[in-house]
């Protein structure tokens, strides 16, 4: 099994900082352009993927929408699932 990439790993491709990976990733922070393209370039050929579940636990926020419905198999609800999931 293949061990996965970390930030780490793609700041040391790229010659620059954890943080720096970081800023490029959140937009959160203005980086220089020649930074951003060796950042990517990093994260393109080691194949990083953001790891959401750890992103989750950092920010203490969530994409998560939960939806509770008495009968999935009746049509009404089925319905408006498919029409939220879309």
């Amino acid at each position: 099994m293949r061990e996965q990439v970390t930030m780490a790993d793609v700041a040391r491709a790229a010659g620059v900082s954890s943080a720096t990976v970081s800023y490029v990733l959140s937009g959160k922070r203005t980086v220089a352009p020649e930074t951003r393209t060796a950042v990517d370039a990093a994260i393109a050929e080691l194949g990083f993927v953001v790891n959401t579940a750890a992103r989750s636990l950092r920010t203490k926020r969530s994409s998560l929408v939960a939806l509770t419905v008495p009968d999935i198999a009746n049509p009404f609800f089925a319905q408006r699932a498919a029409t939220l999931q879309e």
